[in-house]
């Protein structure tokens, strides 16, 4: 046995081994299978070698030189003495027959031949098959690279022969060579899936039959089964074999089953020859190209794994970030990748390409993408976190768009069930479902909250190194707060009040008890529930939005009508789960606000009346359009604090319409009298001031208090009736802004 290495030609694609093939000895078990790669790759050699000793017969009895005869005789032992073209052919039929019969039995019984498993997998002809077994050959078997040295056939002899050796050994004559040069056409399957590649270039002066052609390096490996990676560009292609199982993925299962359906059936067609016979037909490749797309950790990635692991395939993959670090053009790295994953079966995963679909910069890259698709035999699966529209050349090559959303609360528990791993130990206090109620998250974020809890429960402060509720909510709720940068557009309560405290009538507050009671009827049925305060005092609707949410258990996200409907470029914020920049109001009805909270925006100028009443700024306001069209789609509970509404003509998007009357009157006067304690005005003045100017508390409260300034400006210590009235006919219809979003203003 000898061990050479070739270096003969291109060196950055000739890298395999040499090995030596011991002659096989003739065998009487015809129908006996290969025993393994090897046993196979040496009745091959065999084969070969009988091709050359034809060939070389073939032309010594054209020249009719009985002293070359005599040399033949000598190169091919195996033939024995007085061999003839005829006994050479006879030979090699008999070969051929019984190599074919016994990898046949090898199939039926499951032994693995990479030349065979080669050729099926490029759709190879008998002719093009050939071609592969002589350049193999020549490539790793040192006793037929000697017999091919000796034979003549060709003067310059490296691992390569050139087109008319080839022709000249596998064809008997001229019509045969002349019809199987199509065979090293640019456009043949040779050339195109770079089955075999090409010394120099054919030009106009070029005679095709001197140009040299070589079994690309990548292919010798794997057919003697070497299947490690040597090139510079495997540094950036990942192969992996995943155990990642079908059920650890949380999807709906008729999304889940449809994909897994859609897979399974491709790769029995791909398995059993019918996309062999599609190929013929179209004449390119009939691969499986679907998009992933959705939000960040709702399972893309996961999903690849599990399919790759259920299927038991490779999976290559690359981001296509990393595309400017690569030692070669965008074209060659995807061709070695597609290679690879149509030698080995592989899924070939494409993760973040959501810049892959537009931009100028992008567009080689599209179009290599696109070729490579086009002409694939593998599946393919692209992910990206934004929602995109195809363009129609990518569009065409996709089978399956499957959008990935955020899970409902369904989905939510049974992926917190699901990624809570079996040895960690729960507190009693842990409630599953409250989690998944609460926090709106994707898998990721809920993966990293366990983790996170995980972390504190196995510190040293945590002795029991049990994880309790709090351990897990903390967690949760640091997930949302360190990727958003949503907290300066809005301010989140946790309301202390009560209906009993707040300046309503009985009537108001048993209306208000019965929205409590609806919603909590509302959540069990996952239905929405928007609702519409109109009150000419602003802060009086929000107190009665605090309750209510105070009532219901709810924190308040607090939003400021006038900045969510900002279209301002520059207002753009990242949704917290999406990971994508936003415009606020996308953002504040973003799935990463909990359905446990309630959502309350709040219109201190009124221009939600406007846009209700004035059909022209309902055209020209599409922030205006784009929150009712986002309450057609609310699963929570939403709150609009807003005046000068009129009933009627209220969007049917509001499911209530509730005016806050002011408060009785002799809770105005109470209030009178507590803010302007020690004054002099009579309980008769009260009266007649509350009939004329009724207010809301806050109202009341603003007032008196500006009665008071304007009283110790004056020199006096107490305001009288004056003051108040200069007060009230100054800013009676003026309302101040509550000091939630910075200094208070005044309309």
């Amino acid at each position: 046995m000898q061990t050479i290495m070739q270096t003969n030609f291109n060196h950055a694609d000739q890298a395999a081994q040499i090995i030596a093939m011991p002659v096989q000895r003739e065998r009487s078990r015809a129908l006996e299978p290969f025993a393994d790669n090897l046993d196979h790759l040496q009745a091959l050699e065999r084969e070969a070698t009988l091709l050359l000793a034809v060939a070389v017969l073939r032309r010594e009895n054209r020249t009719g030189d009985g002293e070359d005869k005599d040399d033949a005789c000598k190169l091919f032992p195996i033939l024995g003495k007085d061999a003839s073209p005829g006994s050479a052919e006879e030979m090699l039929s008999r070969t051929v027959r019984e190599n074919r019969s016994r990898e046949e039995v090898s199939r039926q019984q499951g032994i693995c031949l990479n030349y065979i498993e080669f050729c099926d997998c490029w759709n190879l002809d008998q002719f093009e098959r050939t071609v592969v077994l002589l350049l193999f050959m020549l490539y790793v078997a040192p006793d037929f690279i000697a017999v091919f040295q000796g034979s003549g056939l060709e003067n310059h002899c490296d691992n390569g022969m050139e087109i008319g050796t080839l022709l000249a050994i596998i064809c008997p004559d001229l019509r045969g060579q002349l019809e199987s040069r199509r065979y090293f056409s640019i456009n043949s399957t040779l050339m195109r899936e770079r089955v075999l590649i090409s010394h120099g270039h054919a030009d106009s002066t070029t005679n095709i039959m001197d140009i040299s052609h070589y079994l690309h390096e990548r292919n010798v490996r794997f057919i003697l089964g070497d299947n490690n990676h040597y090139h510079a560009a495997f540094q950036f292609i990942q192969q992996e074999r995943s155990n990642v199982r079908l059920d650890q993925v949380i999807l709906p299962e008729q999304q889940k089953q449809e994909i897994v359906s859609c897979v399974e059936s491709y790769l029995a067609q791909r398995n059993n020859g019918e996309l062999t016979e599609l190929d013929e037909f179209f004449g390119y490749g009939t691969g499986l190209g679907m998009l992933f797309y959705g939000p960040s950790g709702t399972g893309k990635t996961m999903l690849v794994k599990a399919l790759a692991h259920t299927f038991n395939r490779p999976l290559l993959s690359f981001n296509l970030e990393d595309m400017d670090d690569m030692p070669m053009s965008s074209d060659n790295m995807l061709r070695y990748l597609f290679r690879e994953a149509a030698l080995l079966g592989a899924i070939v995963f494409l993760d973040e390409c959501d810049d892959l679909f537009g931009g100028p910069h992008n567009a080689r890259l599209s179009r290599a993408l696109l070729l490579e698709i086009e002409k694939s035999r593998c599946i393919t699966i692209l992910a990206t976190n934004k929602p995109v529209d195809l363009d129609p050349a990518m569009e065409r090559r996709i089978s399956m768009k499957i959008e990935f959303e955020l899970p409902n609360a369904e989905l939510r528990l049974s992926m917190w069930k699901a990624l809570l791993p079996p040895a960690v130990k729960l507190a009693a206090d842990v409630d599953l479902k409250q989690l998944a109620d609460r926090f709106n998250y994707s898998g990721g974020l809920i993966k990293n909250s366990i983790l996170m809890a995980l972390t504190v429960a196995n510190s040293s402060d945590a002795s029991s190194g049990e994880i309790t509720q709090a351990m897990l909510e903390h967690a949760a709720t640091l997930q949302a707060a360190s990727m958003s940068d949503l907290n300066r557009l809005c301010v989140t309560h946790k309301p202390t009040q009560t209906f009993d405290s707040l300046p309503l009538s009985r009537h108001q507050r048993e209306q208000f008890k019965g929205l409590a009671t609806a919603w909590q009827w509302l959540s069990q049925e996952k239905t929405g529930f928007n609702l519409l305060f109109n009150c000419d005092n602003i802060s009086t609707g929000m107190q009665a939005a605090f309750a209510l949410a105070a009532e219901l258990g709810m924190e308040v996200k607090v939003f400021d009508y006038a900045r969510v409907s900002s279209v301002a470029e520059d207002n753009k914020i990242m949704d917290s789960v999406t990971q994508r920049r936003v415009h606020p109001m996308i953002a504040a009805f973003s799935s990463s606000i909990s359905d446990q909270r309630l959502l309350l925006f709040v219109d201190y100028e009124g221009e939600v009346g406007r846009y209700i009443y004035s059909d022209q700024d309902k055209l020209t306001n599409f922030q205006y359009a784009e929150m009712l069209s986002q309450l057609r789609q609310n699963k929570g509970l939403f709150c609009l604090v807003s005046k000068n509404i009129k009933p009627g003509n209220v969007p049917v998007e509001f499911h209530q319409l509730i005016t806050l009357n002011h408060p009785p009157e002799e809770l105005q006067i109470q209030s009178w009298e507590t803010n302007l304690a020690n004054s002099s005005l009579a309980e008769d003045e009260l009266i007649d001031l509350v009939e004329h100017y009724p207010m809301h508390i806050p109202e009341i409260e603003f007032i008196a208090r500006q009665a008071r300034v304007r009283a110790i400006m004056s020199g006096r210590t107490v305001p009288v009736m004056d003051d108040v009235t200069h007060v009230i006919t100054g800013y009676r219809g003026s309302r101040s802004r509550t000091v939630l979003f910075g200094a208070a203003r005044h309309s």
